[in-house]
């Protein structure tokens, strides 16, 4: 197997690199691999088959940390899960969200109806991140674009997620060329990041929403779908069956109005409500993914209005 070169420059030069490593694996066996050199290339030769052997490994994603210099802890991973509660997954686009192996979640909480947040630790910041089901996988939904969009990750990074305890994950990041990447030269404003559709102990009308009167008012990040928060379906009487509301984008001189469809989405035993074009609409109000939107919702007028977009924080 191939050494990323990136990695090897680091840890040995091309004159100092050791005649063989030791591989401990999660069980803690140990295996002593011989390294080859080829045209400044390295690569694990003599004993790595054992190591596949004792495995049972054929295919799957491998993650080496090194202890020192030559010893190095091999983390597996079949169907993206390890057997200690790791599991890794791609870096999602925008259209796609992070799947949570079932094998990982606690089996106490009934993903089906009820929607939680997970705290997920990122070296010393942390995010809140909503799970929900999707097409009948428990995924991580609002929160992980912020993630990918205050790091500004790429598209073939890889996420690698260790099971804390209850809700909690421990998150590392490898980037397309299979190392871990450091973000101790990126700044996240706590503030900047925007809220999601509730924190833990806080009634479903989520952070920074609030009901005055006839208004509600409530923050998200853009992504390519928009669904509407509990509140704003019932005020919008989406229960008793679908209909246009009004769009008003006051965010733009001059501003625009225009009617918009919704559409209903089944929720475990119930249902919850979406945007429909929401891609024109988006179009339409000049808003990106990632952006932070702040929107309006009048229960008397049955008009939802966008009165402010902010773009995400950017790397210092």
């Amino acid at each position: 197997m191939a050494l990323p070169s990136d990695a090897t420059a680091k840890l040995w030069s091309v004159y100092k690199a050791p005649t063989n490593v030791l591989i401990e694996t999660e069980d803690e066996r140990t295996f002593i691999i011989f390294i080859s050199e080829a045209k400044g290339n390295f690569f694990l030769f003599n004993g790595w088959s054992d190591v596949f052997t004792h495995l049972g490994l054929k295919t799957g994603y491998l993650v080496m940390t090194p202890l020192d210099s030559t010893r190095f802890k091999l983390t597996y991973f079949v169907n993206g899960v390890s057997p200690t509660c790791f599991w890794i997954s791609m870096v999602p686009t925008a259209s796609h969200f992070t799947v949570i192996p079932d094998c990982i979640l606690p089996k106490s909480h009934d993903y089906t109806f009820t929607d939680l947040i997970s705290t997920i630790h990122l070296g010393n910041k942390k995010f809140h991140i909503r799970v929900e089901t999707f097409n009948g996988k428990v995924c991580f939904t609002n929160g992980i674009d912020v993630i990918v969009t205050q790091y500004q990750l790429e598209v073939g990074s890889y996420f690698l997620f260790t099971k804390w305890f209850g809700h909690s994950f421990h998150l590392r990041i490898f980037g397309k060329n299979g190392l871990e990447m450091n973000f101790d030269d990126v700044h996240v404003d706590d503030a900047d990041i925007p809220p999601i559709d509730y924190v833990q102990d806080v009634a479903l009308t989520a952070v920074a929403e609030q009901a005055n009167g006839h208004i509600i008012r409530f923050v998200r990040m853009a992504a390519d779908y928009f669904r509407l928060p509990d509140d704003v379906s019932r005020k919008a009487k989406l229960d008793f069956g679908l209909k246009s509301i009004t769009i008003r984008l006051l965010h733009l001189n001059p501003h625009k109005e225009f009617p918009n469809g919704t559409r209903r989405e089944k929720r475990g035993k119930g249902y919850r409500y979406a945007l429909k074009r929401w891609s024109r609409f988006m179009n339409i109000a000049g808003i990106k993914v990632g952006d932070t939107v702040y929107f309006c919702f009048d229960e008397t007028k049955q008009v939802l209005s966008v009165e402010r977009v902010v773009p995400p924080v950017s790397r210092s």
